[in-house]
């Protein structure tokens, strides 16, 4: 009998501490829940209050430098003898850069390599029949007026050839504020078309996100030189052109519409 009540006491005791925490958990969440409705409410009108476009802005500008790779090859029976005729081919390109007042520190090396030449022949090992040196550079010329007798002159050394022209823009801070500028406008009129369309006018940027911006170079590979580094009897000399360097930049905004 006693047990029962016992246990019948320690039910109540129970269902009781149950309903003081239940009441306390609703009155928390009854406290929270209309403060977390006006924040929804908020953020709904916001949402319709404010419009996101994106905007592109593109900018061509004419290079002002150029980056010539050059490359000195030379084959011998030994990797010695390779190296040492690699070597005085490229003293004479280097004396061609040297009568057109590039410096040494306008001249990095890229490659420099001396690697053994293979024959093949069916059902045979490989056979080593002599080695090559290879001498690659990378120069930075500015005078672009003369950059076509540069080509040739560098095309006429011994063992030497021009691999690839490179031309670019030397300071590239000043367009890319000019072509961030004009992406912020095109999204400007975007989002100016898209509130008119809904009977509602478009007010100040609230925020902007730049999301890309990249340069597009202009290369004149092998190919393209090779056909240009003819000889000055059959024309007057090769003129790589530089074309225009492409600048590009993608922008996010949000305005606020009204």
């Amino acid at each position: 009998m006693m047990n029962v009540n016992a246990h019948g006491r320690k039910w109540r005791r129970t269902a009781v501490a149950a309903v003081v925490v239940g009441t306390l958990l609703f009155g928390a969440w009854g406290a929270a829940a209309p403060q977390s409705a006006q924040a929804a409410g908020e953020a709904a009108i916001m949402d319709r209050n404010t419009i996101t476009v994106a905007g592109q802005g593109e900018l061509e500008v004419a290079p002002d430098i150029a980056y010539v790779d050059i490359v000195t090859e030379s084959k011998a029976d030994t990797a010695a003898q390779a190296q040492k005729r690699n070597a005085a081919a490229f003293d004479k390109a280097k004396q061609v850069l040297t009568k057109y007042g590039i410096a040494d520190t306008q001249v990095k090396t890229t490659d420099f390599s001396v690697n053994p030449v293979y024959k093949y022949a069916e059902n045979s090992e490989p056979k080593v029949v002599g080695y090559e040196a290879r001498h690659a550079v990378r120069v930075t010329y500015r005078d672009l007026a003369k950059l076509g007798n540069l080509v040739d002159a560098v095309a006429g050394a011994d063992a030497t050839r021009v691999q690839q022209i490179q031309f670019d823009i030397e300071k590239r801070d000043a367009f890319e504020s000019q072509v961030l500028e004009k992406a912020v406008k095109h999204a400007a009129s975007k989002a100016g078309a898209l509130a008119k369309a809904a009977n509602r006018q478009v007010g100040p940027a609230l925020a902007i996100v730049e999301s890309g911006a990249d340069w597009q170079t202009v290369r004149v590979m092998n190919e393209k030189l090779s056909m240009m580094n003819v000889s000055a009897a059959d024309a007057a000399g090769s003129a790589p052109q530089g074309g225009q360097v492409k600048l590009r930049a993608q922008v996010q905004v949000l305005f606020e519409m009204k």
